[in-house]
């Protein structure tokens, strides 16, 4: 059987001066050319050689064409406006972006499906050059549609749109489904994929070695979405009971809010009960967090919402148990067997919470946490789904023509925008 040959769409991917971001994607992207031929078109913001804020002029540094682990990434350049100001445009600046891009690898590379990552702009945009070079592609979407797509009726109009030209929409997590398919009204369009995790990197303890029993890890950014001013005060709550507790938090901020957010949560740390209890180690590299996750005693992600929880899966196969929030993607990961799961913006629960777990520590095998994540969220069982998915895709796509000519959508309404 011929190899296929897979277009990624991704602007969340990392680069040379964001390395942390969208390293699913490339997870999944790694994990899938192991049977398929695949590129990456990954567009950043173009930012012009003016003076401007130090996180706009970092762009700049960004590098056009990378070779990753035997992956081509390509990082064409695309006009986006301050904040929110030009959001509902998005999609088609990201098409004027890359269209050179594309046209080039539809000649070289000739690839035969489009997968993008997000539904808008790459999956607004997938959907355009599917049609273009007569291809199927595919959208994953790693975010809720709900209150998002509440406030945006324009970029609404436009992912809907792209949904109903996917063969298929993959979500990751039930959560995503439901806010999605409130708009779209084809929930057996939507496809429950995870995100997966390298369990060559994240693995546990050696035998005969034990983590801190008074160590508590929380991985993600330092912000109030992911309730780290929550946490801290759980943790002010715990080390009024237990003085030996530490709390240690990995992550940090790109843009000028995130860096506001992280100010003041960080100078909330600084307060009467946690001095000493509390260390910032900012960003590290994935091998720096797994080894974290490996010596602490228990993670925490106490988000307000989440679309998955992907660290939650991480600290699993590296045999620590976790304690996380009801809110969204986390109920797809964390059963009784593996940690537990409390309200949003409940300290007293959370602190509850994260003192069972440590009072029952020995409960958690760590070679059964393992097993479960591996066996749910390995990325070999991420790339299969996802592949058989390709393989239907393809196997329905000429049928998927004929519908659509029957619903009267090709022709010359074929070449209008959903705008």
């Amino acid at each position: 059987m011929k190899q296929l040959k897979v277009l990624v769409l991704a602007r969340s991917y990392p680069n040379n001066i964001q390395p942390h971001l969208g390293l699913w994607t490339e997870g999944f992207v790694q994990a899938i050319s192991k049977q398929c031929e695949v590129c990456v078109v990954s567009p950043v913001p173009y930012c012009p050689p003016l003076p401007s804020r130090i996180s706009y002029t970092r762009f700049r540094r960004i590098e056009r064409r990378q070779r990753v682990n035997g992956i081509e990434v390509f990082r064409p350049r695309f006009l986006v406006g301050p904040g929110y100001l030009l959001h509902s445009f998005e999609a088609d600046a990201y098409g004027w972006g890359v269209h050179r891009e594309v046209e080039r690898l539809h000649r070289e590379f000739e690839f035969n499906l489009i997968h993008a990552q997000f539904s808008y702009p790459d999956g607004v945009v997938a959907a355009r050059l599917g049609k273009q070079y007569k291809v199927p592609m595919l959208i994953t979407e790693h975010a809720p549609w709900r209150p998002w797509m509440d406030n945006y009726p324009r970029v609404r109009r436009q992912a809907v749109w792209a949904s109903s030209l996917s063969a298929s929409h993959i979500v990751v997590s039930r959560y995503v489904q439901e806010t999605i398919a409130h708009f779209t009204g084809e929930p057996e369009k939507l496809h429950v994929i995870h995100v997966g995790v390298d369990g060559s990197l994240f693995t546990p303890l050696p035998t005969g070695h034990k983590p801190d029993p008074n160590r508590i890890l929380y991985v993600g950014q330092i912000n109030f979405n992911k309730g780290v001013d929550i946490l801290l005060q759980a943790m002010r709550l715990l080390v009024e009971r237990r003085p030996s507790l530490r709390l240690t938090l990995i992550g940090g901020s790109f843009y000028r809010h995130q860096r506001l957010q992280e100010q003041k949560i960080r100078s909330l740390a600084k307060e009467p009960g946690l001095r000493g209890c509390v260390e910032f180690l900012g960003e590290r590299s994935p091998h720096e967090v797994a080894e974290q996750m490996r010596q602490n005693a228990l993670l925490v992600l106490p988000s307000r919402a989440e679309s998955f929880g992907a660290v939650l899966v991480e600290a699993l196969a590296c045999g620590t148990p976790v304690v996380a929030t009801r809110c969204g993607g986390p109920e797809d990961i964390v059963t009784e067997d593996v940690g537990m799961l409390v309200p949003p913006e409940d300290p007293a629960a959370l602190s509850q919470a994260i003192e069972h777990v440590l009072a029952h520590r020995q409960r958690y095998d760590p070679a059964h946490l393992r097993k479960y994540a591996l066996e749910n969220f390995g990325w070999e069982h991420i790339a299969s789904q996802t592949i058989d998915l390709y393989h239907q895709a393809l196997g329905s796509f000429p049928s998927i023509s004929q519908s659509k000519q029957q619903m009267g959508i090709t022709g010359s309404n074929e070449q209008r925008h959903p705008i």
